[in-house]
């Protein structure tokens, strides 16, 4: 069955392209079909994906509030995945994109502000539940963090987040060079360089993208 995730944030620049470009890449090494429906003007993941030239990796761009819903309910069922893009900011076409979607991730940096933006972005995801027919199941990944032990910064940031009463993900985001070179090459680190440790990294994050999803009430409105 079709599965649909939203990737959103309140918040610009805290690296939801990254993440769906992380997550397609490994997806498609697994055999499966990817739809990525980029939602922000930039129109920086249609690009991505042109640049790729994969068939099993298609991008429709100038998604707004106005097409969304039929865009996913006319195309998701072509493929195994649907990513959807959020523009950083709230908007329309964010809360017609969770009535459309299985899941939300929020990623998030690990800073007091990146944080709280999580936590406001979660908070307009719960609240939906009054105006939509179907709540998706919501998760917050945290993403460009060090190579390194748990650091207290870390710390602070899961503890806010439980705090708050937002589910996170064990697997982080590491920020590496075959990460950032990905925005160039169209590949990811699977591709480029299997096995290397940022290879690993997004391939445990798949996995448990891949069990969120799973665990997720199907949403009625794509199937």
């Amino acid at each position: 069955m079709p599965a649909v995730a939203s990737f959103a944030s309140t918040k610009g620049g805290v690296g939801k392209t990254s993440l769906v470009m992380a997550l397609a890449t490994d997806l498609r090494r697994r055999g499966h079909s990817v739809l990525l429906l980029d939602c922000d003007p930039n129109r920086h993941l249609a690009e991505w994906v042109r640049r790729r030239a994969d068939t099993g990796i298609t991008a429709l761009d100038e998604i707004t509030e106005a097409n969304v819903r039929q865009t996913v309910q006319a195309h998701a069922g072509g493929y195994d995945y649907t990513l959807i893009d959020l523009a950083g900011f709230g908007n329309l076409t964010m809360l017609y994109a969770f009535s459309v979607s299985d899941v939300v991730l929020i990623p998030t940096q690990q800073s007091y502000m990146d944080v709280k933006e999580t936590v406001r972005t979660f908070k307009v995801v719960t609240d939906s539940v009054g105006v939509l027919r179907h709540t998706p199941a919501c998760g917050t990944v945290i993403v460009r963090t060090q190579a390194a032990i748990q650091s207290r910064v870390d710390r602070h940031a899961r503890d806010l987040l439980s705090e708050h009463g937002v589910p996170v993900f064990r697997t982080e985001l590491i920020e590496r060079s075959l990460l950032k070179e990905m925005s160039y090459t169209g590949h990811g680190p699977g591709e480029v360089d299997a096995g290397s440790n940022a290879d690993r990294n997004v391939q445990a994050l798949a996995e448990e993208f891949v069990a969120f999803l799973a665990d997720a009430p199907a949403n009625p409105l794509v199937r």
